[in-house]
């Protein structure tokens, strides 16, 4: 049998290929994100309709391992302002958010809109914009208005329309945003919530209703790409998708599992870059899914085709990458599963696995700098050397203390092989995003993890924030542009 591909480990306090020389470009940006629902509480006030996490959570509180919810969540919506200040603080060059669709429109519809909530995302960004802090804004990031759940959600054909609408008032509403993001991970979005079913909504059919709503999600994409190239071009904004991969290396040196890496790869990343860059799905995801669909006795394949119009519609319509990257895993290719099952897994055909000398952190990811950096290079090579901005990035714990060293390791090494990135392979990295800045609510984790560069006390009514030791480490990095020694 080959030889197990030899890996370099990098250790969770190494620093990858680290240059004391080596600094970040003046026009390099650093920011932190947040969610909507993951910060904002204020769940059902000033006319707020429910999401399909709220409806999600309080339908069944052992969803969430710690039987928490959102409801008030960090209070951002009443704190947005100290938030912000926090934010100036540290020295941030931009702020990435999302805005709740079931805020601005209760219902889900274009009518009626909800002026409140308008003014609350005004007030925020301009808070930003006092403080040279640009606001990098996400239209979806995992809420959908429950009634729109409720007439089929992303496996409705007529969701694309829905979403223009939300996303048309989006944009005359915030007309300085100059960096938007349609969707957040619509990899979690589809699978997750519509294959797996182990986030919200909960629906559990893989294989064909993850695939009809990812169809739906990349026609929405370039639906509000170009209403706002016919609309509002002017203004200047770019506008992309933040997609987010595993790294995915070959458990053996043999073609098979360098295949199932690559296969990997485009089922995940390239199942929706390919479609906004080039126009269609990755071949190999076309040929697997159109193979394991004629087995299985279905009269065509169950991955919904482009036409020639939609190709020519779809086709370039992103002026960016956003990449969210937290894993790396070693890929083995695997036997064809039976043809009786139908799921995203037997038409990927790989298995996941890890090398015993990597750190796991809390939540299971892996860590290994270099991952991110043979990421972005890949990304650089298959997609014509686009800009990326790295639009999260982060390590969970769950201790309250603020004395936060493994983050501080953690920043120094990923920020290392971003270096490595710009100097050695000639990626063109523009902006790096740690999640988050706030401990928030963690989806299905609850506040059992915690990734904020501030500690937030969930036991506390007023929610207060605590300045962890990772925040003067991170101002330091942005006030010299180079990662300390």
């Amino acid at each position: 049998m080959d030889k197990v591909l030899v890996i370099a480990v990098f250790s969770f306090f190494t620093i990858c290929l680290a240059d004391s020389d080596r600094t970040f470009p003046e026009t390099f940006s650093f920011g932190a994100a947040t969610a909507a629902f993951q910060i904002e509480g204020a769940w059902n006030e000033n006319g707020k309709g429910e999401n399909i996490w709220d409806h999600f959570v309080h339908t069944n509180q052992s969803r969430v391992i710690d039987g928490s919810n959102a409801d008030i969540a960090c209070n951002s919506y009443h704190k947005y302002a100290e938030d912000v200040a926090l934010a100036a603080k540290m020295g941030l060059t931009h702020y990435r958010f999302s805005i709740s669709w079931s805020r601005l429109l209760p219902n889900g519809f274009i009518s009626p809109a909800n002026i409140i909530a308008i003014s609350y995302y005004q007030d925020l960004i301009r808070e930003l914009e006092k403080y040279k802090i640009e606001p990098v804004v996400t239209i979806y990031h995992w809420d959908l208005p429950q009634m729109l759940q409720e007439l089929g959600g992303w496996e409705n054909a007529k969701i694309v329309d829905y979403f223009v609408d939300y996303a048309d008032l989006v944009f005359a509403s915030f007309p300085s945003v100059k960096h938007w993001v349609t969707f957040n991970e619509p990899k979690q979005v589809c699978r997750s919530g519509y294959g797996k079913g182990n986030m919200a909504p909960g629906i559990a059919r893989s294989g064909i209703a993850d695939y009809m709503c990812t169809y739906h999600v990349i026609k929405a994409h370039a639906a509000a790409y170009h209403k706002y190239q016919e609309s509002y071009k002017s203004l200047g904004g770019k506008i992309t998708m933040a997609l987010d991969g595993i790294w995915s290396i070959p458990y053996w040196d043999n073609e098979e599992d360098q295949q199932a890496s690559e296969r990997k790869l485009n089922f995940e990343f390239g199942l929706y870059a390919h479609p906004i860059f080039f126009g269609d799905w990755p071949q190999v995801v076309k040929d697997r899914v159109n193979y394991r669909s004629k087995m299985e006795n279905y009269p065509e394949s169950r991955l919904p085709q482009f036409t020639v119009e939609e190709m020519e519609y779809i086709n370039r319509t992103a002026d960016y990458v956003a990449f969210n990257f937290y894993n790396t895993k070693l890929i083995k290719d695997i036997d064809e599963a039976s043809f009786d099952t139908t799921s995203f897994d037997n038409d990927l055909r790989v298995k996941e696995d890890v090398d015993p000398r990597w750190t796991i952190a809390y939540d299971g990811n892996t860590i290994y700098p270099q991952g991110l950096r043979y990421y972005l290079k890949w990304i650089a090579e298959n997609y014509n050397s686009p800009e990326i901005i790295i639009t999260e990035n982060g390590i969970a714990d769950n201790d309250t203390s603020v004395e936060d060293n493994e983050r501080i390791s953690y920043l120094s090494g990923y920020l290392n092989a971003v270096l490595d990135s710009i100097y050695e392979d000639k990626v063109n990295v523009t902006g790096y995003t740690m999640w988050s800045l706030l401990d928030n609510f963690e989806w299905t984790s609850g506040y059992s993890m915690r990734f904020g560069f501030y500690s937030v006390d969930f036991k506390d009514d007023s929610r207060p924030r605590t300045a962890k030791k990772s925040v003067d480490y991170y101002s330091q990095i942005i006030k010299n542009r180079k990662i300390p020694e």
